[in-house]
């Protein structure tokens, strides 16, 4: 009951969404053709019927007929088949699309992505959610549907020629024997419940032992990863032996739950195949008496044989398919997890952020530590006026990149407010985002790239000593690994330029420049954008000339030291 619930919270946002009509024609679709498909293996079974009992009476005309009969069938067979295919996977790809969308939304939403890492680490690879689990659950939600679908169908289709059939069935028993209404159904029945009980508990461990198994191969990938994004530094500290151990221990820890689901897998299949494999010859056994008694002819019972295989196999479609159903259950337990996880973010919790042109206003601003408690600032008001700036600095450690989260929305760990232009604020990281695409595009960042303004562009890259990329704007690497850490954070100055924020927050943005560089880039921020609000974190006593406010956070020693105007802090 509860998978089916989890089942519903993921599928229902689809099947109510403005995609439900077009998704609903297409789920019909592939409903008939599957219903077709059933129709020719009822038109099937009697073509047994027909075609043996000819076979038996020597009728050559008759199984010439036959032939032709059997040819048509197929042909319907295969065209019902390839329809059924079509329409499937085309609901399928519909479903696809919108869910990942939708998902992709709800995670970048209010900068979820972000709060998620910071605030705890319950969600393990989301990036395998989105990319691979809903692939899976779309995928085996509508085979499981449909399957379960055809199954009935075909159940109650057969049924009656079981059941008829059940009449020509005697026990031994007394002088006539005996005839007991509908036996094969209820032999069927009973075999199929034997067998499908059987399947769930010696499967039962099978959906704990799926989960694990994506969250450790998704571990195993995401070190690999690791190794990818930070192959300088690794080389640099010559920590392959190290590296290699992690691959290691992540591998053989995927390795052996694979062993443990492998052995479990063995026990079900086995079981599986000798319980499907011996129902096809349970009927002619029973039957054999009286076909040799000829009560019926051969044609009689190979239909009936095959009735009873198709009945059997309807009822036994939960022990076929109870590998897909125990992985089901573990990736509709890991995306209802996620999207739990997502739904209890709330981007209300933290700093109170208002829309507020021009000036920036921060009002008792409360930091502190989550595990902690460990306060980092106390009850800190400021107004920042057009033009004007704040310099935050502080020991290493101290969490001085913490007032910049909260004031930017980052961090949930934090009271009061701040009042800004919010829709033109920008953040410089000490390690800049480079995106993928070429030059021109992660000089344009988060903007989409303007080609007409290319001399504008050049312009810039010039003023900050970068001139000779100008000429390779087009070009598209790994630019995080081709320019120095000094040439990126040069990069991020020139998209202030092109952006022109009105509040700017600088994170230590200079560290790898030298103070030339550093006088450089403050000196074309306070001449291009005069009216730009900055608010920087920096350790340089050089900054210090570029700022109209100075904020010295210090667990020993607080203070405030300002130039131009008093600030006042404790912690």
């Amino acid at each position: 009951m509860k998978t089916l619930q989890g089942f519903w919270q993921l599928a229902r946002p689809f099947w109510t969404s403005s995609e439900k009509i077009p998704a609903l024609m297409l789920l019909l679709a592939t409903i008939l053709m599957n219903l077709g498909l059933v129709g020719v293996n009822i038109l099937n079974n009697f073509w047994n019927l027909h075609f043996y009992n000819a076979l038996q009476a020597l009728d050559y005309d008759a199984f010439l007929i036959g032939g032709i009969e059997f040819i048509l069938l197929q042909a319907a067979l295969t065209g019902f088949t390839v329809a059924a295919f079509h329409f499937q996977q085309k609901l399928t790809i519909k479903w696809m699309r919108w869910e990942i969308t939708n998902t992709l939304q709800n995670w970048l939403k209010n900068r979820r992505y972000l709060l998620m890492q910071l605030n705890g680490p319950e969600t393990d690879n989301p990036d395998q959610r989105v990319a691979d689990d809903i692939d899976m659950f779309i995928v085996i939600s509508l085979k499981l549907g449909l399957g379960v679908m055809t199954a009935l169908v075909s159940l109650f289709s057969f049924l009656n020629i079981l059941w008829q059939a059940s009449s020509l069935v005697s026990l031994p028993i007394g002088a006539e024997g005996l005839v007991i209404p509908g036996l094969l159904v209820w032999i069927a029945l009973l075999y199929s419940i034997a067998g499908t009980g059987g399947a769930f508990w010696l499967g039962r461990a099978l959906p704990r032992l799926n989960f694990l198994q994506q969250r450790r191969e998704a571990d195993f990938r995401f070190s690999l990863m690791r190794l990818r994004e930070h192959a300088e530094s690794i080389a640099q500290y010559r920590g392959e032996k190290a590296e290699m151990q992690t691959f290691t221990t992540r591998l053989e820890a995927a390795l052996q739950n694979f062993w443990q689901l492998v052995k479990k897998q063995k026990i079900v299949l086995g079981y599986s195949t000798f319980y499907m494999r011996t129902a096809t010859v349970i009927p002619m056994f029973i039957m054999a008496p009286q076909f040799f008694a000829g009560v019926f002819p051969l044609g009689r019972l190979t239909q009936i044989s095959a009735a009873f295989g198709e009945v059997h196999e309807a009822m036994a479609y939960l022990v076929k398919a109870f590998p897909q159903i125990a992985e089901w259950k573990a990736v509709i337990d890991r995306l209802t997890g996620f999207q739990n996880r997502l739904n209890a973010i709330s981007s209300d919790n933290g700093v109170k952020i208002r829309h507020q042109p021009r000036s920036l206003a921060i009002s008792k601003l409360n930091l502190w530590l989550p595990d902690s408690g460990k306060t980092i600032l106390r009850d800190f008001s400021v107004n920042i006026a057009p033009g004007e700036s704040l310099l935050v600095r502080a020991p290493s450690g101290f969490g001085k990149s913490t007032m910049v989260r909260a004031v930017f929305g980052l961090w949930q760990h934090a009271s009061g407010s701040a009042a800004y232009d919010t829709e033109n604020a920008l953040v410089l990281a000490q390690k800049p985002y480079f995106p993928l695409g070429n030059l021109r595009d992660i000089l344009w960042y988060p903007q989409i790239a303007n080609r007409t303004k290319d001399a504008t562009l050049a312009h810039a890259l010039q003023k900050f000593g970068l001139g000779h990329l100008a000429s390779r704007l087009d070009q598209e690497t790994d630019w995080s690994k081709k320019l120095s850490i000094g040439e990126q954070q040069r990069c991020a100055f020139v998209r202030v330029l092109l952006h022109k924020p009105q509040i700017l927050f600088l994170d230590e943005s200079t560290s790898a420049l030298d103070e030339k560089s550093e006088t450089l880039c403050y000196r074309l921020l306070k001449e291009e954008l005069p009216e730009t609000i900055l608010v920087s974190i920096g350790h340089r006593p050089s900054l210090d000339r570029f700022h109209s406010q100075i904020l010295d956070l210090d667990t020993s020693s607080p203070s405030a030291i300002a130039p131009q105007q008093a600030l006042t802090v404790s912690t």
